[in-house]
């Protein structure tokens, strides 16, 4: 645990939304990782960090409309650095496939959640990894330019992903059967590692491990990582 007073104050944007109940979910581990890495424990100890809510369209679940759905994210940014964000942060792995557009029109850093991934440690032996994710994430393949194997489902098993992942947003519960099913598909990949790339996923992530598999939560890997990069003032 590091001290306290090496923690970097810097102020987070949280571009969130994507969906509100993931954006509370990385928000609360962002806090556990405080207090993980720097021993944080009272209010002082903490980064200010700033949450906008943005009710993004439904194009970031099949890319229709594209621009509208840019220029917001371009708007929020720009409103989120006009009251103090000194980069921002998205957690949801759809909005990355338009991180390069994004970026051409803002001018603070956007920490990329797949390149953390990426840098996993468990990915140094390039080893096979089989991508969970939305529609965008899985169809557009963005993982691929930040790991090496890359595996995917195929269209009936992606179909089980998306029906779950829409039933996780409406709080359906009950997951464990869409969770089995899902599961015996990835057995027939044959891939070691499998990567929750959607963070809705994230409240499932335990019932994935307890089928056997070795869990790259998307969500839990970005809050380290950007408390990581906070103390070493990379961003």
């Amino acid at each position: 645990v590091l001290s306290r007073d090496k923690m970097i104050k810097k102020t987070i944007g949280v571009l969130g939304g994507m969906g509100p109940e993931s954006t509370a979910i990385f928000y609360k581990q962002l806090i556990k990782e405080c207090q993980k890495q720097y021993g944080a424990k009272y209010d002082k100890d903490f980064p200010e960090i700033i949450i906008y809510n943005l009710p993004i369209p439904d194009p970031v679940s099949k890319i229709e409309n594209s621009e509208k759905t840019i220029q917001m994210m371009v708007q929020t940014i720009n409103k989120l650095q006009s009251i103090g964000s000194e980069f921002v942060v998205m957690p949801c792995n759809t909005s990355h496939y338009f991180y390069d557009e994004v970026r051409e029109n803002t001018s603070i850093e956007w920490v990329n959640m797949l390149e953390l991934v990426g840098n996993e440690p468990c990915f140094k032996e390039r080893p096979r990894a089989l991508i969970l994710g939305g529609y965008v994430t899985v169809t557009e393949r963005i993982y691929d330019q930040y790991i090496s194997q890359c595996y995917y489902l195929n269209e009936i098993g992606n179909n089980y992903v998306f029906q779950l992942i829409e039933d996780l947003k409406l709080s359906k519960g009950g997951y464990q059967k869409e969770v089995d099913e899902i599961a015996k598909l990835c057995c027939k990949t044959k891939a070691k590692i499998v990567i929750l790339a959607c963070t809705e996923l994230t409240e499932v992530a335990e019932l994935f491990r307890q089928k056997g598999f070795q869990v790259v939560d998307s969500n839990m890997v970005y809050a380290e990582g950007l408390v990581k990069l906070i103390e070493s003032q990379d961003v």
